[in-house]
């Protein structure tokens, strides 16, 4: 028992497949730096705050918010 879909047409050169395939290319050519590379921007990222931490002025701001409470 067999299931018969159409009248016995043929697909001939079917491009189904290859404009699949390359709508997954075209997407990663254009990614961005941070998208091919996270870890290395949340890095360079923790780093630039970190140095922004060591200023001394945070104490004062410290001071400022714990005298509203």
């Amino acid at each position: 028992m067999s299931v018969n879909i159409g009248d016995g047409n043929k697909i001939k050169n079917s491009t189904i497949a290859e404009k699949v395939d390359n709508s997954g290319t075209e997407t990663n050519s254009r990614k961005r730096f941070y998208d091919k590379h996270p870890v290395i921007c949340g890095l360079i990222i923790s780093f630039v705050v970190g140095f922004v931490l060591l200023f001394s002025f945070w104490e004062n701001i410290i001071t400022w918010i714990e005298g509203w409470f």
